[in-house]
């Protein structure tokens, strides 16, 4: 598979932690790296990352917005493909965590809020994404965890969503063959 050399990517969770990492680490050094479209709640430390994007030489867009929300979904995707002028990469990375025991949660709300942000996000992002990544045979990039593979203590919720997670992208991954599409 051969990219262009300055991709167009929407990166989700950009403004801190994995998220802000990829993409100073996709921005490149002198000359640039990809073209960004950064999207995450918090547009004052998107800004933040964009400007260090731009130090580096790449385009970088800020897309606030909020993955568990299906028409901010569509709308980052739609936003992305007009300023980039198309999509090469949907890399996933949002995410929502969950530290505690099920028997110990005062407000079990925070099972579905999981649920959307670390699922349904990415199926809806993916699902508006897919006309433009078949048409630059593109690559989906998502970032889950060893907890989508097995149960682990205090992460009920949290393991739950990223074995739905795994689910989702391997079907994916097989529906897609022959697309010229990736699942990463």
């Amino acid at each position: 598979m051969t990219f262009p050399a300055h991709p167009a990517v929407l990166l989700t969770g950009a403004s801190v932690g994995i998220g802000r990492e990829l993409a100073l680490q996709l921005a490149g050094g002198r000359g640039g790296g990809a073209r960004l479209a950064l999207a995450a709640r918090d547009a004052a430390k998107l800004e933040e990352v964009a400007a260090l994007c731009r130090e580096r030489g790449a385009e970088a867009f800020v897309l606030p917005g909020d993955v568990s929300v299906e028409s901010d979904c569509r709308r980052l995707v739609e936003l992305a493909v007009d300023r980039l002028g198309g999509l090469d990469v949907l890399l996933l990375n949002a995410g929502q965590d969950m530290w505690a025991r099920l028997d110990e949660l005062e407000d079990a709300s925070i099972l579905e809020r999981i649920l959307r942000v670390n699922y349904l996000g990415p199926a809806w992002l993916t699902r508006f994404a897919l006309p433009q990544l078949k048409a630059s045979r593109g690559r989906i990039v998502v970032v889950s965890s060893l907890a989508g593979l097995t149960g682990v203590p205090t992460r009920t919720g949290y393991a739950a969503s990223k074995h739905a997670l795994h689910g989702f992208f391997d079907s994916l991954r097989i529906e897609l063959a022959g697309t010229g599409v990736s699942v990463t």
